[in-house]
């Protein structure tokens, strides 16, 4: 391998999700405390969705819920998948309507031996959760 070249790998991927809330401000409301309260149902819904497998954690400075997925698998390796919601304010309207976009990040490697490996495989795995993140946020109501 020639050690100018990049290493391929596919264990990482940030994706805006296909969903947007729109919330309307109550008068004097800051946008910040509708994301704050908008991130409380997310988490919600994540920790719903992932029941058994993992707990979703907050991050309100950051608007940022955190789910971390342990998968076994046969060969004896573990996959690990690091994953976190950031909802980002897209438009605030004249009519005081906030439009929030939740950003997907999703970090995908493998545990074996108590060594962190590569995972070249991660894309479809990073597909995949993010077609069903999008289907559990669709479901959450502002």
């Amino acid at each position: 391998m020639n050690q100018d070249e990049p290493i391929a790998f596919g264990g990482s991927s940030s994706v805006t999700m296909g969903v947007s809330f729109r919330m309307r401000l109550g008068p004097g409301e800051p946008p910040r405390r509708a994301i704050q309260g908008l991130l409380r149902s997310v988490g919600k819904a994540l920790s719903a969705h992932f029941e058994g497998r993992a707990a979703a954690r907050l991050d309100t400075e950051r608007a940022t819920v955190t789910v971390t997925l342990r998968i076994p698998e046969p060969e004896g390796s573990t996959k690990v998948c690091e994953l976190s919601v950031t909802l980002l304010a897209d438009e605030l309207t004249e009519d005081e309507e906030l439009v929030v976009v939740p950003r997907l990040r999703a970090e995908v490697h493998r545990r074996k031996d108590d060594v962190d490996w590569l995972a070249s495989d991660a894309s479809a795995d990073v597909d995949q959760l993010a077609a069903e993140l999008e289907d559990v946020l669709s479901a959450v109501s502002p």
